[in-house]
């Protein structure tokens, strides 16, 4: 309810936040498509988490038709925005940052661990 009416004033965290509870069923009924709307309303004005959740929509098939290009260019456009789930996303689907498909055993541990802890914000469903 908090979450709607944050949204309605269009508070960005509040929108992803509000698609969140569309997509698992937290508070609403389980609304897949309502949760991509909402993912694409923020992704718009720039959130990254947003962007990064619409890209698991697209990769599982949720609430869109599966289309794994799409979700790589918005795990890459979340990734250039420095958010550690895209860039980790991005490496288990074997691409890099840049758009180039990562070679076996390429890319460095220490350096996606860095982009890790520089931003968190993925991984909380705060935003």
């Amino acid at each position: 309810e908090l979450y709607q009416l944050a949204a309605d004033k269009r508070h960005v965290s509040a929108i992803w936040s509000l698609a969140n509870c569309y997509a698992d069923g937290e508070g609403v009924s389980v609304n897949k498509e309502k949760a991509v709307e909402l993912y694409q309303l923020a992704a718009d004005k720039g959130h990254a988490s947003a962007i990064w959740s619409l890209a698991n929509c697209y990769k599982d098939g949720d609430g869109v038709s599966v289309n794994k290009e799409k979700a790589v260019e918005l795990y890459r456009k979340a990734a250039k925005m420095g958010h550690a789930n895209s860039i980790a996303d991005l490496r288990e689907l074997g691409y890099d940052v840049e758009g180039e498909e990562k070679k076996e055993g390429s890319g460095s541990r220490i350096s996606m661990q860095k982009e890790e802890e520089k931003n968190r914000e993925g991984r909380s469903p705060l935003g």
